[in-house]
């Protein structure tokens, strides 16, 4: 697979300034040729907020099929889920349809649909061209996601079927599962006779189905629960306020959050200290399915909530660590900084503002303005700190 171009992806929405208007960009859209397929392949590529300052860093891989449609919202849902606290940042990578009917169904249905059945090329695209593409080329941890709607949710439902261990978590929203009489539902259900366990996790999720449709749909979620292999973590919703078009939006960010069940530290229980959360994290990964620290903002929380409780060399031992942790975090320097003028260590305090106004100027802090007036203010307040020590 090579590539042919590489351009910016620049989402619709424009900010209006005095100066015109300043495209916001999401992403990047990717062209490659993929020798498996015969035929070029685009897809959109979203990365984290953190990606360019933490380079130490690396991050789970949502796969999202016909991105042309599903890019923006996912990227979104992604960006405020994780800068939130509910999920972990992740990559996104959005693939964009060609012959949607070639590359997600199975077997060609003739009596039906024409041109079915090259879901296994695709899949080899993704395996041999695609995947080794990206993680070759960004800071991935190889958990991957795989998130398809409709024709999109039968593809995701063959792949956990023939190659398991290709992806770590399956989206499969409202999927087509009347394909050669509900092909989708007997495969999974073959597939579970011959496995006695698998690491994985399936979120299926349904629409406002009636007749026939609801009752593929039930099937499905009956062979779930009767069939299931040990180990297999799944989840299986209907949303009837949501339309076959429709569902995409909630069903994914619902998805996201089963996936990411007990990811989420409650600021309530930050009195609980460090300890606790390392072990809430610990177990986090568990039910996910890979490492996960404790989050940098969650540190930084810790160390606040021991500044707010006056255990101020506490709270200097936290942020310490969130900067050992991220030494290239602008917010990390921040949070240090308020810590060290409690202790009234004005020299250190100063020294680590401008530091975070140094990092959040090389890596494009968007809170760099903040950053540089906080950084002022704490000079201001030494200066008269100084002042009243000095007069007789």
């Amino acid at each position: 697979m090579s590539y042919k171009n590489i351009f910016l992806f620049v989402f619709v929405l424009s900010i209006n300034t005095s100066f015109g208007q300043v495209p916001v960009v999401i992403g990047q859209k990717q062209v490659v040729h993929s020798n498996i397929l015969n035929e070029e392949r685009t897809y959109q590529i979203y990365l984290p907020a953190s990606y360019h300052w933490a380079l130490d860093r690396r991050y789970p891989v949502l796969y999202v099929l016909d991105g042309e449609s599903n890019f923006s919202h996912t990227v979104g849902s992604v960006s405020f889920l994780s800068s939130r606290g509910e999920i972990s940042e992740l990559i996104v990578v959005a693939i964009t349809s060609m012959v949607r009917i070639r590359d997600f169904t199975q077997t060609d249905w003739s009596s039906h649909w024409v041109g079915g059945g090259g879901a296994n090329n695709f899949k080899s695209f993704l395996s041999n061209e695609l995947i080794p593409t990206i993680e070759r080329d960004y800071r991935t941890n190889s958990f991957r996601i795989l998130s398809g709607h409709s024709a999109g949710g039968q593809f995701v439902l063959y792949t956990l079927t023939s190659e398991p261990s290709l992806f770590n978590a399956y989206f499969a929203v409202s999927p087509s599962l009347n394909w050669d009489n509900n092909l989708p539902q007997r495969s999974l259900e073959e597939s579970f006779k011959h496995t006695d366990s698998l690491k994985a996790f399936l979120y299926f999720a349904w629409s406002d189905d009636l007749g026939q449709a609801l009752a593929d749909d039930q099937k499905l979620l009956e062979t779930l629960e009767t069939k299931s292999p040990k180990g297999f973590r799944w989840v299986g919703k209907g949303l009837p306020d949501e339309t076959h078009m429709s569902i995409p939006l909630l069903a994914q960010i619902d998805a996201l959050r089963q996936l990411y069940t007990g990811y989420r530290l409650h600021n309530e229980l930050l009195n609980k200290g460090f300890g606790f959360a390392e072990k809430h994290f610990q177990k986090a990964s568990e039910e996910v399915g890979y490492t996960i620290p404790v989050p940098e903002e969650v540190i930084n929380n810790l160390g606040y909530e021991e500044l707010n409780k006056g255990n101020t060399q506490a709270a200097i031992v936290l942020f310490k660590r969130n900067i050992k942790q991220n030494p290239n975090s602008a917010n990390a320097f921040d949070g240090i900084a308020d810590a060290y003028e409690k202790a009234d260590m004005w020299n250190e305090a100063i020294v680590s503002s401008e530091k975070a106004v140094e990092l959040a100027k090389k890596y494009n802090d968007p809170n760099l303005s903040h950053l540089i007036e906080h950084m002022k203010t704490m000079k201001d307040r030494s200066k008269l700190k100084s002042e009243k020590r000095d007069k007789p």
